[in-house]
């Protein structure tokens, strides 16, 4: 069996295996938070390049503009932009501003009705804003207490998720007024292609399970997102295929067959005509 690398990026344990003297942030084994961002997170990640995000966690744009992509969604955000990543999803930061900040914090382990199944982006009024902001106050005062309480810190973090699970239901209640179908078919389609797309790469699946026919999801999915339906599935295997030569050192004839291709000089050919990098050289980059 080949042995895999630890898992380095967006994760507790790589924070604080990178800490050496903390001003804007604090980490142990149970939270990361930062008031700034910019001191260690993302001066530790590439553009361009998946990381898997080994907790959930919760970032509060205080300044600039960045463009990023969720488990294959895009997504912009800007000032009061709040930004929910739940476990496991992939991020990857596409375009960044020079002055791009956040707050930020990890969570797990919180009560079941807090529990979220995907990630979410919302821009806060000037109300919840001031609200999000009173919370993480309270938050980043409680874990500078020592030593720290963390069922005080659970509470707290729960609080914060129920709220924003509120205010983004109020959200989507005013989008759905809308005409907003055809962005609700291509966030589905997404989600259908995440938990599928390795194994099952032919339009009719899709179509099947959505309840349409193979020409309409077609066109719905190229008015909503101007890409087609093969784009995406191409879009995802990279992705997967990037996750998986970045953090282990398996083979590339072995990632070839987890991920479904016929023989590693397909997914080869693949790999280089949608990125202009072989495997190897890709992997060369880390």
């Amino acid at each position: 069996m080949e042995k895999t690398k630890q898992i380095k990026d967006l994760s507790i344990g790589f924070i604080k295996d990178n800490s050496n003297k903390p001003k804007d942030y604090y980490v142990d084994e149970h939270i990361f938070i930062a008031k700034s961002a910019r001191e260690f997170g993302f001066k530790h990640l590439r553009l361009q390049q998946p990381y898997r995000v080994a907790e959930g966690r919760i970032l509060l744009v205080t300044s600039g503009t960045a463009r990023i992509a969720i488990n294959l969604e895009e997504f912009t955000l800007e000032k009061q932009s709040v930004l929910v990543l739940v476990q496991d999803g992939i991020f990857e930061i596409l375009e960044i501003s020079d002055d791009f900040d956040t707050q930020a914090f990890t969570f797990m382990n919180l009560p079941i009705f807090t529990s979220l199944d995907h990630q979410f982006v919302t821009t806060l009024s000037d109300d919840e804003w001031s609200l999000a902001n009173e919370y993480f106050n309270l938050l980043w005062h409680e874990v500078n207490r020592q030593p720290i309480l963390v069922e005080a810190i659970v509470h707290i973090q729960t609080a914060i998720l129920l709220e924003l699970k509120r205010i983004t239901a109020n959200h989507d209640n005013i989008q759905n007024k809308s005409d907003i179908r055809p962005e609700a078919h291509l966030h589905h389609f997404l989600e259908l292609v995440n938990q599928y797309g390795l194994k099952e790469r032919k339009i009719e699946f899709y179509a099947d399970k959505m309840c349409v026919t193979p020409n309409h999801l077609g066109a719905i999915i190229k008015q909503a997102s101007g890409l087609t339906i093969m784009q995406w599935l191409n879009r995802h295997a990279v992705q997967k295929a990037k996750v998986l030569l970045h953090y282990s050192d398996n083979p590339v004839w072995q990632i070839a067959e987890q991920m479904n291709f016929a023989n590693p000089s397909f997914f080869s050919q693949f790999f280089k005509r949608e990125t202009g990098l072989t495997p190897n050289e890709y992997r060369q980059l880390k």
